[in-house]
Parts: structure tokens; C-alpha cells; sequence
């Protein structure tokens, strides 16, 4: 699913309109009904119901919705901002409906679109204030009144604060991080008929991914004289005393998700929990207890055996590790080609450490950080850190094109920044997978993924999406507190 600006939609909208001939008119009411079908799924039962409509497209949209609702039995009540009458006599208008509004009242806000340009400020910042006083739910018309399309919310102006955001055929780009997350509630994209229609020149750089993409790409069909050579051989240098569950999080994971072989190379203190616990993953024993310090075996003059290598899940940040990690990452600077490579964890936590390392990432690298590694990543770049979430996701969009690498930035909507367009943010996922333990599962994935010969950007938003539908799946049989990582590779 495409992710537009405001700008974009506006004249996607007049190229929709020229190529099937319809009017500005017959859009607004395929919105409205849209809505409206969205709403009565929602709220079984009628009742009142109060409007707000503005002076542009979102209140024709409000109030072509208020007429329909009115004809499914439900109790309708319309300020309309836009009627030509004294500012004196619409606000004693105002107040009389708001003195009306009581807990069973449904709210439904039209007052501003996504094209605002400053924030609201004055009378009607005074408006949604009142608004956003009331205890009751609201629904939102395509974008909470005061919000941007585009940037997150000015705390100089006023925002609804709504409970359920219906969006019209595509999500705007402030809706996918935290700060917005306030005013638009639970949001969703409604289907319009606008999707189908080619756009050509209409610049898209970010997309969400959609069930279809995952469908035309995994699973892969394997052919019946298949083996387990067809699908790679990943290495994982993962595991430290303490850890080790780390490890095997991550081994389990990439051995579900479909690779061939999988090799984890430990520190002898995991030796015995891989035995009892993986024995489908083959061992490469450090010679040190505590943490790894030696590169294993499969490397030779330049060349090596395995398809795909992962290291960073609970491996720790001893001088021996960031020496093997060096190591790792020179030899593979040789190879041509190089194994696909994933860093996470106290990887990333290593070349934070130690800068010179970031250059010697090979082009296609998979990096996994969440929002603190990525910043102490960005600071070894010279950069400084983001004030918000949204010039985070900037900053791995451009870090990703200057290092020709893929960078999961990891989150409630986590972004895939990709060397090229488009970027990709992942709508699968919930808060019972904020625990300990998920982002190793993560890694297996992806590493499962590259295995198979998926190309970087693709394992990446394959491994993304795969993950946070095998949490969702996991969650509906259990509460969201009670979630552990292992559920979610139960759920792959």
C-alpha cells in the first residue's frame, strides 16, 4: 500500500477524477459511504451521534456522512463551520450542542483535513479543546483536525484526540510514529476504488507492506527432488554466558523460517543448552567459556561455506568479541561475492563502539537496531541524535542510501530503509511483543530468509511483516502480557 504526501493525494485525486469522468462530488460520497460502512461495523446499535463539519473536502466528507447516517436510524446532530452565519450566532450554536453532548454521544470530527499548513490556533483551537474535554469516543474523518499529513503534531497548536481514524485509500505519513499516535487512536486505511488506477509521476518513497506482497513472495514452492543444500547455509555468531538463550532464540527461528543448515558458533557455556534444546543446529564451539572470541571454521583463502551469515543475539561487547567481529567483517570485505550478512544486538552495540568497522559492512548488509542502537549508530556516523521519532526514520532513510545497506529500524510500525525507493513500514505486530527476546527471533527470521536466496531488501520486509503476524497469531490465543518470544516462533 502506497504512502502518499498531501500534495501527492491531492493530485492523485484529479488524476482519479480525469481518467473515470467523475465528479469531486461522486469521490466525496464514495468516502462518505466508505465511513459510514466502517462505522455501522463498529457500532452496532444506534444512537446520537454529533458532527463537525469544516469549511473544505473533509466537511463535505462529515457532512455527506451525517446524511447517511441519518438514514440508518441513528440520531444525528450537524455543526456545519462552513454555514454562511455571524461567528456570534455560530458560536451560541456551538455551545448549545455541546451542552448536549453527553457520555453516549458519538463524536465525529470533519473539521480540518491533512493539507493544514500551520497549527490551530484561536477560535477554533479553543473548539477542539472543548472537544477533547468531553468523555466521550470520536471518530476521526480521514485525519484528526489539527494533525499533519506529513510532520507530527505542533504543541503550539490543538489536535483532536481521536479514538478511531478512517482513513481514505491511503495512510498518511504522520500516522505511522508514536507522537501522532495520541489523536489518531486505532487507525484505519478504508478501500475507496482509488487503488487500482496507475499514477505515473506521482512520487511514492514510502509503502506499507501489504498481505498481496507477502503472498507473491513467500512461501517459495519447493520443487519435490529438493534437499537441504537448495536452501543455504547460515551461520550464527550469537551467545555469551547468560545469554545463550539469546542464541538459541534466534537459532530456532532461522531454522522455522525455512533454512537448509544452520551452524551456531558459541562460547562453550551454550554447548550443552544447544544439545538438549536445538539438536537440529549444528555447533561451533568457541575454546573460550564466557564469550566468543575465535572465528569459526568454513573460512579459507578468501572463501567460505556458508551462504548467509547472522551474529549479534546476546553475543556481549568483550574485547575478544569486537576482535572477532573485525575479523568477521574484513574477511567478508574480500570475498567477491560476499555472504548476505544480518547485524543486531551487541553487534551494532560493537561498531557503535568501534566507527571504523561501520565502512567495513558490505553493500546489502541487514541491519536490525531499535531506536537506541540506531542512535548510538548514528552518532559513530557523526550524526547527532533525532528529537523525534519521525528524523529518526529520516536519518536510517539516509544512512541506508550512503551505506548501501537495509536498516529495520525496529518499532510499532517498524521501517525497512532501504540503498533505494521505496521504504517500507510493516503494519503487523502488537505490544505483547515488546519483551525480551523478540528482536533475536527477528534476526532468525530474516537470517532463515537470506538463506533461502531472498535478496536483502526483501528478507528484510518479508522478515519484518513474518514476524509481527506470527505475534498477532501468537496474542489471540493468549493475553498480551503473557506473550514470551518463543510463542511468537511457535506462530511462524
Amino acid at each position: 500500500m502506497n504512502v502518499y504526501k498531501t500534495q501527492e493525494i491531492k493530485t492523485i485525486d484529479r488524476l482519479f477524477m480525469e481518467s473515470t469522468g467523475e465528479t469531486e462530488q461522486q469521490l466525496i460520497e464514495r468516502a462518505a459511504n466508505a465511513f459510514v460502512q466502517a462505522f455501522l461495523q463498529q457500532e452496532k446499535v444506534a444512537g446520537n451521534v454529533f458532527v463537525m463539519a469544516g469549511p473544505g473536502n473533509n466537511g463535505a466528507d462529515a457532512r455527506t456522512i451525517a446524511q447517511l447516517l441519518k438514514k440508518y436510524g441513528w440520531q444525528v446532530r450537524l455543526m456545519d463551520f462552513a454555514a454562511e452565519m455571524p461567528e456570534e450566532e455560530q458560536d451560541n450554536l456551538w455551545y448549545g450542542f455541546l451542552s448536549e453532548i453527553h457520555g453516549d454521544t458519538i463524536v465525529i470530527d470533519g473539521l480540518f483535513g491533512s493539507g493544514l499548513s500551520r497549527p490551530v490556533t484561536g477560535r477554533y483551537g479553543r473548539i477542539i479543546d472543548e472537544i477533547n474535554a468531553l468523555n466521550v469516543k470520536v471518530y476521526a474523518v480521514d485525519i484528526p483536525s489539527g494533525l499533519s499529513g506529513e510532520d507530527l503534531p505542533d504543541p503550539s497548536g490543538s489536535v483532536v484526540r481521536a479514538n478511531v481514524t478512517y482513513a481514505f485509500q491511503f495512510p498518511k505519513f504522520s500516522f505511522f510514529f508514536a507522537e501522532a499516535y495520541p489523536y489518531t487512536g486505532e487507525w484505519k486505511v478504508l478501500d475507496i476504488g482509488m487503488g487500482s488506477t496507475d499514477y505515473p509521476g506521482v512520487e511514492c518513497p514510502f509503502m506499507m507492506t501489504f498481505p498481496e506482497y507477502v503472498r507473491k513472495h513467500f512461501p517459495r514452492k519447493r520443487p519435490p527432488f529438493s534437499y537441504k543444500n537448495n536452501f543455504g547455509h547460515a551461520l550464527l555468531i550469537a551467545g555469551s554466558r547468560g545469554k545463550i538463550g539469546a542464541a538459541l532464540l534466534a537459532a530456532r527461528s532461522c531454522l522455522r523460517t525455512g533454512a537448509g543448515l544452520l551452524t551456531v558458533h558459541v562460547p562453550s557455556a551454550g554447548e550443552t543448552a544447544f544439545y538438549t534444546s536445538l539438536p537440529e543446529a549444528m555447533l561451533s564451539v568457541d575454546r573460550r567459556t564466557e564469550v566468543s572470541g575465535d572465528l569459526p571454521g568454513g573460512f579459507v583463502h578468501g572463501k567460505t561455506e556458508f551462504s548467509v551469515i547472522g551474529a549479534g543475539p546476546g553475543l556481549g561487547t568483550a574485547s575478544e568479541t569486537s576482535g572477532l567481529l573485525g575479523q568477521l567483517l574484513g574477511l567478508l570485505n574480500e570475498m567477491k561475492p560476499a555472504p548476505s550478512l544480518v547485524l543486531d544486538a551487541d553487534a551494532l552495540n560493537i561498531i557503535s563502539a568501534n566507527p571504523v568497522m561501520l565502512s567495513m559492512m558490505p553493500a546489502g548488509t541487514v541491519i536490525t537496531p531499535h531506536p537506541g542502537e540506531f542512535d548510538r549508530l548514528f552518532a559513530a556516523c557523526g550524526g547527532t541524535k533525532a528529537k523525534d521519532s519521525q528524523e529518526r526514520a529520516m536519518q536510517a532513510v539516509r544512512m541506508a542510501r550512503e551505506r548501501n545497506i537495509v536498516i529495520v529500524l525496529k518499532g510499532r510500525y517498524t521501517l525497512t530503509a532501504t540503498p533505494e525507493e521505496p521504504h517500507w513500514f510493516n503494519p503487523t505486530g502488537n505490544p505483547g511483543m515488546a519483551t525480551a527476546g523478540s528482536g533475536d527471533v527477528l534476526t532468525g527470521i530474516i537470517l532463515g530468509l537470506l538463506s533461502q536466496g531472498y535478496d536483502s531488501q526483501t528478507a528484510a520486509v518479508l522478515g519484518v511483516y513474518l514476524h509481527g503476524m506470527a505475534g498477532d497469531n501468537a496474542v489471540s490465543s493468549r493475553q498480551h502480557t503473557h506473550l514470551l518470544a518463543g510463542d511468537i516462533i511457535d506462530f511462524l
